[in-house]
């Protein structure tokens, strides 16, 4: 009797961990995922708004997913911008931002999705 109740509970524990590895982000393979970072207008210009969007593609799902711009500037001692993107469809996210000074900017861009969460690196550089 103890035997068979040992075997239902490490079966039990077996159920419960296979639910748990198959319940992530669809079978989506993070290393596929590609981000590519592009401006409007083409040339960021200091004080003047500028529209960054994140053309994702390899998404099991294209457009159920949350992208944030984590916007850091050469100044290590200043604290990142956070800018929350919108769906424009086709997999793309876009937001608004205007630079408050010219320079090189480094953006992170961080993609929720269920339990993924894939961050990409671009440079963006504001005249």
């Amino acid at each position: 009797m103890k035997r068979l109740l040992w075997s239902i509970l490490l079966l039990s524990c077996l159920v419960i961990v296979a639910a748990a590895c198959s319940s992530g982000s669809q079978g989506q393979d993070p290393a596929i995922v590609k981000v590519e970072l592009s401006t409007e207008p083409t040339a960021a210009v200091a004080a003047k708004p500028v529209t960054l969007t994140a053309h994702i593609t390899g998404l099991v799902k294209e457009n159920d997913a949350n992208v944030q711009f984590d916007i850091r500037s050469e100044n290590k001692n200043e604290l990142p911008d956070l800018v929350t993107a919108s769906s424009t469809g086709s997999g793309s996210y876009a937001a608004a931002k205007t630079f408050d000074k010219p320079g090189t900017y480094t953006i992170y861009i961080h993609l929720y999705q269920g339990d993924l969460h894939v961050t990409k690196k671009k440079q963006l550089v504001v005249s």
